[in-house]
């Protein structure tokens, strides 16, 4: 089933952010721009700024001019490399010598509110230490595991919902079940739920435009390590008691990582957040995603009730179509020739996964929706990565988007209703607020 491409409109949804215009400021010519680029980029009137409403609201038709205009783009204001063609993404995600983690994998400075610890900040041998430590809470058979739980929680969510008639579909589904399945994964208490939805919600916040963490996201990422903090030692005290450590859970992982000197005491705390808060923050906005899809195209819906089997297709086409990652950045540690431009040393640049995932090169019909799609080697979806940094946690966001959908589509029809709110946080495209009703 192939469904009609979407045009180069914004999004029928409704403005999110009120007297807010998509910028036209012409872009400058990269500091090393090389001819073999084969992008004349002096008369550009293409301009991008990650930060931007366009970039949160509507990229895709940026991304396209991006793609054929100056696939290795320059934003002067803003220091910063824009890398959208598929295999130069992919070659970005790839070089892991050339362009580092060090610095996070963001340019709003989230990486800052994490402590030691954080994967993503990491680079081998430390990464690889770390991601060592944990690889068993992601392995396949600990995440099939959860299925049921993840089920059974979705179905009750919905009934809630479907007794009210509808309701905010992020913060009483998507939120709830994405963080759930986290504190699971984590090994965090279920009392916990509902104090870090309002830390997350709180966490999230960011000021169109503008770069850095404001004071009370700052805040509220202090105040769940924190907590974090007191969960970790109190689990390290019913270990040193006796307790059983069996158990899967990234806190019990990554305390044996501790005892066995494979990861530092500093770093147990940073480690289990970030596992958390990316736990989180992918499966509940693809999630909304996905409901924006069946919103889009009513035939869906129905489509996928006849045909179940086809649910894992939708939820593979939807990362690929509206992406939850739409980014990932990257310094430099020498020069590096990406697209036929030399990018200097100590640059930052920025990898455009959403873009990738758009890209006619490689995709046909890159802008249609189709269930029918094939994925290969030579075309995978870059939603979460690649290469050494590539998401541990993506089985886990298939599997809970997978749960959600088979719930959804059991039951009435869903239409969004009102005007939605998309995240405005730089990497993570989904939806704040996303007011719903069945019938």
């Amino acid at each position: 089933m192939t469904l009609a491409a979407e045009s180069n409109a914004p999004t029928n949804q409704g403005c999110p952010f009120p007297g807010a215009t998509a910028p036209t400021v012409p872009a400058g010519r990269p500091p090393h721009e090389s001819a073999a680029s084969g992008s004349d980029v002096t008369h550009l009137t293409v301009h991008y700024d990650p930060l931007s409403y366009a970039a949160y609201d509507h990229p895709y038709d940026l991304y396209r001019r991006l793609r054929d205009e100056a696939p290795v783009y320059y934003n002067a204001d803003r220091n910063l490399y824009v890398i959208s063609r598929y295999d130069d993404v992919q070659a970005g995600l790839k070089n892991y010598e050339q362009m580092i983690n060090a610095f996070g994998n963001d340019v709003d400075g989230t990486h800052d509110s994490y402590g030691s610890g954080n994967l993503v900040a990491q680079d081998p041998p430390r990464h690889t230490a770390l991601r060592a430590s944990v690889r068993r809470v992601f392995a396949a058979r600990e995440i099939l595991a959860k299925e049921d739980g993840m089920r059974e929680f979705s179905q009750n969510l919905l009934a809630q919902m479907h007794e009210n008639g509808g309701g905010d579909f992020t913060a009483e589904f998507a939120l709830p079940l994405a963080i759930a399945a986290a504190t699971n994964l984590v090994g965090m208490p279920a009392e916990d739920n509902a104090m870090l939805q309002d830390h997350l919600w709180r966490a999230m916040q960011r000021t169109v435009g503008e770069f850095g963490v404001p004071d009370d996201a700052a805040a509220s990422n202090q105040e769940t390590e924190l907590h974090i903090h007191e969960v970790v030692e109190q689990r390290r005290h019913d270990i040193e008691a006796g307790a059983d450590t069996a158990s899967s859970d990234a806190i019990t992982q990554i305390l044996l990582g501790v005892a066995k000197g494979k990861v530092e005491q500093e770093e147990q705390v940073g480690l289990s957040h970030l596992i958390l808060s990316a736990a989180i923050d992918a499966p509940a906005a693809l999630i909304t995603n996905c409901i924006a899809v069946l919103d889009k195209f009513p035939a869906l819906q129905q489509h996928l009730r006849d045909h179940p089997e086809l649910i894992g297709a939708f939820v593979e086409e939807t990362l690929r179509y509206d992406t939850p990652g739409q980014n990932l950045s990257r310094q430099t540690t020498s020069e590096v020739v990406i697209g036929g431009v030399t990018i200097p040393a100590d640059s930052r640049v920025m990898l455009l996964l959403g873009s990738a995932n758009r890209d006619e090169r490689v995709f046909e019909n890159p802008d249609a929706f189709d269930l029918s799609r094939a994925f290969t080697p030579k075309n995978r979806i870059m939603s979460f990565g690649d290469g050494i940094h590539a998401c541990m946690g993506s089985p886990l966001a298939r599997l809970a988007t997978r749960v959600a959908m088979e719930t959804l589509l059991a039951g009435p029809s869903v239409r969004i209703v009102g005007t939605p709110e998309r995240w405005v946080k730089q990497m993570v495209r989904g939806f704040a607020v996303l007011p719903v009703k069945f019938s």
